[in-house]
């Protein structure tokens, strides 16, 4: 069998990159391929970030980015500021009400392969803690506060909450997986003070911009 044969049955010919997009492996039983399988997904880095997102609320309640319901646990998130809304029923208000976490790139326990000639100098981390930086109000006005640039300085701060609520029903405890995961992820339990009823969350934060990429310069100075 000569060179050109075994490269015309070489499984490398079958191989994709880009220097302009991410190529994502995504392998998990919760993706569309089921079990064993993989969903394989281009992405423009220009375009943003994909934050995975992990969510635990004692109750019922929404969560809205920018002022829109996430569509997806992965949101495509472009660069620049957001902010994270909640709105949130305290049933009781001694227990966590609310933890959250968002990375990119994502913890090495997603599923996640990322494979990329692109630039990858983006880091994001949002993790719910009671820090100053995650406050609240009873009684929100218009639309303005799920938005950038809103003076959240009146509002209270979320304060700490590390213990959960027990269930009601010890043998369908559907909230300890997502409670467990956001502790191991390093994410904090928060509460409202003495808040009980319905309150709204706002958390801003910022998906900053890529480096430029270095050019090479030669040696009459000019860049390439």
């Amino acid at each position: 069998m000569d060179e050109r044969e075994l490269k015309l049955n070489s499984l490398a010919r079958y191989a994709k990159s880009s220097p302009l997009y991410v190529l994502e492996e995504h392998g998990h039983c919760e993706v569309p391929a089921g079990c064993g399988g993989v969903v394989l997904r281009w992405r423009n880095p220009q375009a943003g970030v994909p934050l995975y997102v992990w969510l635990y609320r004692d109750g019922d309640g929404t969560m809205l980015l920018d002022g829109e319901p996430l569509s997806s646990s992965r949101p495509l998130v472009s660069f620049g500021e957001h902010v994270l809304a909640f709105g949130l029923t305290v049933a009781d208000p001694r227990y966590t009400a609310l933890m959250f976490a968002a990375f990119y790139p994502p913890p090495a326990d997603a599923h996640v392969d990322v494979q990329s000639s692109a630039e990858q100098d983006v880091a994001v981390s949002v993790l719910s803690a009671a820090d100053g930086t995650w406050r609240y109000t009873e009684e929100p006005d218009g639309r303005e506060w799920m938005l950038p640039g809103f003076d959240d300085s009146g509002w209270p701060a979320m304060v700490a909450r590390e213990e959960r609520r027990p269930p009601p029903d010890p043998k369908r405890d559907i909230g300890k997986y997502s409670f467990e995961r956001l502790l191991r992820l390093g994410a904090a339990g928060i509460g409202a003070a003495d808040n009980a009823g319905t309150i709204w969350v706002r958390r801003a934060f910022e998906v900053a911009e890529r480096s430029p990429r270095l050019r090479p310069v030669r040696q009459d100075g000019e860049s390439q």
